[in-house]
């Protein structure tokens, strides 16, 4: 399987063990959807992925925010180090707000920024906002699937993020399994008194992936994903 996918062009997330469960990185132009319950740290992983894609490996992205403000992402960021004011300043770093009450628009504005800046990766977030706006679960479905086919089309590695409720359930009309590349979940796991949040890749096309769930960690520098440790209770 290794050997399978070993002249795949990957787009390499710089965040820390996330490359090495993956197996090289994301394959290039792949939509992953990054699943998780609230503070599993799903918009400082989005975030962390464009800020190392810049910093790191020269790669212009788009940040598109369906919730948050321009200053806020701007201000958690900071909170970490990654100084995205500077990025955009240098035209590597684009981010937009947009209210969804038109998804075509959504699209078309994805595209404008991705030809502005030339980028390479775009993150979406929060990406349930998405099914606020559709009554059908086809209807949601078919629009997805558009805005896939937009990014690929543009050469862009995509990452767009899903709210998983505490139950387990996903809340994004079936993304995980009928349109996306690939998924990654973050997971709070309960270890005696304390939560732990951890990480595993669901499903990835074109590459091989670790079949573990491995324990996460945020910390001053960005979130770390122990690669090596498959045991929770290894945890400290």
């Amino acid at each position: 399987m290794e050997e399978l996918y070993e002249n795949i062009e990957r787009t390499k997330t710089g965040v820390n063990g996330l490359d090495t469960i993956l197996y090289g990185g994301i394959p290039k132009g792949n939509l992953v959807v990054l699943s998780g319950d609230p503070g599993s740290g799903k918009t400082i992983t989005s975030i962390e992925f464009l800020y190392r894609g810049a910093m790191k490996f020269n790669e212009p992205g788009v940040f598109i925010s369906l919730e948050l403000e321009e200053k806020d992402i701007i201000k958690t960021a900071a909170g970490f180090g990654w100084d995205l004011q500077a990025l955009i300043d240098k035209n590597m770093l684009v981010i937009e707000t947009i209210q969804l009450y038109n998804f075509d628009r959504l699209c078309d504005t994805i595209e404008a920024l991705v030809e502005k800046i030339k980028a390479k990766r775009v993150v979406i977030d929060p990406g349930v906002i998405i099914r606020l706006y559709f009554e059908k679960e086809l209807e949601a479905r078919k629009k997805v699937l558009e805005l896939r086919r937009v990014v690929r089309k543009l050469g862009c590695t995509t990452i767009i993020t899903n709210e998983r409720t505490m139950d387990r359930t996903f809340t994004l009309f079936g993304l995980e399994e009928y349109v996306s590349d690939g998924v990654i979940l973050l997971y709070h796991s309960k270890l005696e008194s304390r939560f732990i949040r951890s990480c595993a890749v669901l499903k990835m096309r074109y590459t091989k992936t670790s079949e573990s769930l491995h324990p996460l960690k945020i910390e001053k520098k960005g979130v770390n994903i122990l690669a090596e440790q498959e045991q929770l209770e290894d945890v400290e």
